[in-house]
């Protein structure tokens, strides 16, 4: 019988690291989040150690239950920074912040828990859905693509206008004149009807 390659709570540790980090991120950025929402991400860190100790309690032989479980956890941590970058890009309509955390830390959460998961059920002795081996090379090509996404969002935060400007030379060549001389007087009568 083959060993693990790790125990199952290192997802779980994972899980743990990300709720600190949204939680130190929302207490930093205080103004763009709700002022509870630090408090919240506490006490899911503090869950996720409650579940260790649950683990090492009750399910130490089960080490099935034990995957799943920490694979939960992991992935309610994961569904919270999607929730964050969603919320910063529509609610707060900060699409270049969005951008920069999505390169920053959105995706590579993503990559390294799906790489650290892979690993797992394919060098479990256990009965898992088989995953495909993610392999190390591929982090270069995405951390590569995250960084170019971190320096045009923040090119689009310092300079927002740039962006603006080549969408729309690209919308006119797409529409034609005739749609986008369309549009443009819509949205001088919007302007007006605002002023």
């Amino acid at each position: 019988m083959s060993r693990m390659p790790f125990p199952p709570e290192l997802l779980l540790f994972m899980g743990i690291d990300l709720f600190v980090a949204l939680s130190l991120l929302a207490a930093l950025v205080e103004k763009a989040f709700p002022a509870v929402l630090p408090y919240l991400y506490h006490v899911a860190a503090l869950a996720g150690f409650g579940q260790i100790w649950l683990n090492y309690a009750f399910l130490l032989p089960f080490v099935e239950a034990r995957f799943w479980g920490c694979l939960l956890y992991l992935f309610a941590a994961l569904l919270n920074i999607g929730g964050v970058n969603f919320y910063i890009a529509f609610r707060r309509e900060m699409i270049s912040v969005a951008g920069m955390f999505l390169s920053l830390f959105t995706i590579p959460s993503f990559l390294i828990s799906l790489f650290f998961v892979s690993a797992f059920v394919n060098g479990a002795p256990i009965p898992l859905p088989w995953l495909p081996l993610v392999p190390l090379e591929s982090l270069y090509a995405v951390l590569a693509i995250c960084m170019v996404t971190l320096g045009l969002s923040i090119v689009a935060y310092i300079e927002p206008s740039i962006l603006k400007k080549r969408a729309t030379k690209r919308i006119d060549v797409a529409l034609g004149p005739v749609m986008t001389s369309v549009i443009r007087e819509e949205e001088k009568k919007e302007v007006k009807t605002n002023e």
